[in-house]
């Protein structure tokens, strides 16, 4: 009987270790994805024309998005810029689904983007999944803020 309290009290041991190694794995990512935009980047400098908002789930633009991206395309062509777009999720779902989500609007974006005649080479792409929220809260408010795509403008 002693032997085999003493295996499930090493087997509980190990799992309760590799459970908090994978949390930690997550908070990790997190805090490395945030520092790689913390350098050239900054928020400074964004307006309404900058942002686009998606529907729950989706990463299709509407009319008034693809009308900011057309005055975002000439603004980037007219001043030779560079853009990079980041896409954002709300809190539901799972990290890695909103991580292809987030891609796939920025993607969807940034497509736009060259269509309307910016060069491709000028264009990147990031997602944050539901890493940067905009507005915190658990609601459609909040989230209805958080599903977006932001253009961001540099040299």
């Amino acid at each position: 009987m002693k032997i085999t309290h003493k295996t499930f009290l090493t087997f509980l041991v190990i799992f309760l270790a590799s459970c908090s190694s994978v949390s930690m794995d997550r908070t990790n990512d997190a805090t490395a994805i945030s520092a790689s935009a913390s350098g050239a980047y900054s928020d400074s400098g964004l307006t309404s024309q900058n942002i686009l908002y998606f529907a729950y789930d989706k990463s299709d633009v509407n009319s008034e998005g693809r009308a900011k991206i057309r005055s975002l395309a000439k603004v980037i062509k007219d001043n030779d810029l560079s853009v990079r777009v980041e896409g954002h999720c709300d809190e539901r779902g799972t990290r890695e689904y909103n991580l292809a989500l987030g891609e796939q609007r920025a993607k969807t974006v940034a497509e736009l983007l060259i269509i309307n005649g910016v060069a491709s080479a000028k264009v990147s792409t990031v997602s944050y999944g539901e890493e940067k929220p905009a507005v915190s809260g658990s609601n459609e408010n909040s989230w209805s803020k958080n599903r977006r795509a932001l253009v961001k403008t540099f040299k």
